[in-house]
């Protein structure tokens, strides 16, 4: 046995499931999970989304690799329930077949069992989010275990990450389904969107990586979000931050506002910081622009744009949405890069509409 356990640790593995089969893009700008029971996803790029984490631990004066590693087990935790994915099962991560292919297509990396003695250690290679990658591990050991662990990560330089994991005798209630109200009053008919342009410059690498255009590229689900969300929240409801005027979020829980604004306005300074070239003619514009840097990551589309007022004032209804927070950011971040001014961001969720402001943060005299 013990000879057959190590020959299963170093033989090749499958080959990652094509994430051009499994990523489902939408007539109203989102992306689902074909694997997962049609759950929401963002394709974002890995740097990016480093740039987004360290933009709010800055902003909410907190550390939240922590949280967001726990985010990611229940997330996983809850999603290998879903779906026809076969669950890890057994202590040789190499014969996870369906969860290596799971890996594989959602850009996160790779892994191998390193050691199953007293503590078990299980290394990541190349993992696009050390946090994300940690939490999902947990959950796959404990889901092939059917026992919990403890879990703790650190970086092994040039190897990848190394996850370390203790059993603990405990009981935990399996996570549930999270709401988000953007998502539930939508009325809008979706269906699938033949569009080359969503997958042009594709890449396939090393097994557990691909890329867009050269840059290197995973899948998050909006459940995953919505938990970092809840870990986060209770830490950050006093925060202020030198730009939080400049976002209102009108039928959400005013509970929520801080960690909103924090999440927007990080999403914005990242999307500046690229310096993306974005050209405003006149208010329709709005529309292919928003198919630009929204659609084509799941974010959402625009189906209505509303001039508001002379100085590039524009109200925005959305088709489909992804998050509030992370959609308004960059729509705000499209809107400061094409007037070269700080802007703000009034977003509005009322009955079945949702809704954008993006206007001067500042009065300009007519």
């Amino acid at each position: 046995m013990g000879l057959f356990n190590s020959l299963r640790k170093i033989l090749p593995r499958r080959t990652q499931s094509d994430p051009k089969l499994r990523w489902e893009f939408l007539s109203d700008g989102t992306c689902v999970d074909n694997l997962r029971e049609h759950e929401s996803a963002w394709r974002v790029g890995v740097a990016r989304f480093e740039s987004l984490l360290q933009g709010l631990e800055k902003r909410t004066e907190n550390s939240l690799g922590r949280r967001l590693a726990h985010a990611a087990l229940e997330h996983d935790e809850r999603i290998m329930r879903m779906g026809t994915l076969s669950k890890p099962s057994g202590r040789v991560p190499g014969a996870w077949s369906d969860y290596i292919s799971d890996w594989g297509s959602r850009g996160l990396g790779r892994f191998r069992l390193l050691d199953d003695e007293q503590d078990i250690r299980i290394l990541a290679e190349a993992p696009a989010s050390g946090q994300i990658c940690a939490g999902s591990l947990a959950a796959a050991w404990e889901c092939a275990t059917s026992r919990r662990h403890r879990f703790t990560w650190s970086d092994n330089s040039g190897d990848g990450l190394v996850v370390s994991l203790t059993e603990q005798h405990s009981d935990v209630p399996s996570p549930k389904a999270l709401k988000a109200p953007w998502k539930e009053s939508t009325t809008i008919e979706k269906y699938p969107y033949e569009d080359q342009d969503q997958w042009a410059n594709f890449h396939a690498e090393e097994i557990g990586t691909w890329s867009i255009m050269g840059e290197r590229k995973m899948m998050i689900h909006l459940d995953l979000i919505l938990r970092f969300e809840e870990y986060c929240i209770p830490y950050v409801k006093d925060n202020k931050f030198p730009r939080s005027d400049d976002y209102t979020w009108s039928g959400l829980e005013n509970k929520r506002s801080p960690w909103l604004g924090s999440l927007a306005d990080s999403v914005r300074e990242s999307f500046v910081s690229e310096g993306h070239h974005v050209l405003v003619r006149e208010h329709s514009d709005w529309i292919s622009i928003a198919r630009r840097h929204l659609s084509l990551h799941g974010l959402g589309g625009v189906i209505e744009s509303e001039q508001i007022d002379a100085h590039g004032g524009v109200r925005l209804t959305f088709s489909g949405l992804f998050h509030p927070a992370i959609v308004s950011g960059t729509l705000l971040g499209c809107w400061e890069r094409a007037y070269g001014r700080n802007g703000k961001a009034n977003f509005s969720l009322i009955a079945a509409k949702s809704t954008l402001e993006l206007r001067s943060s500042r009065a300009i005299a007519d």
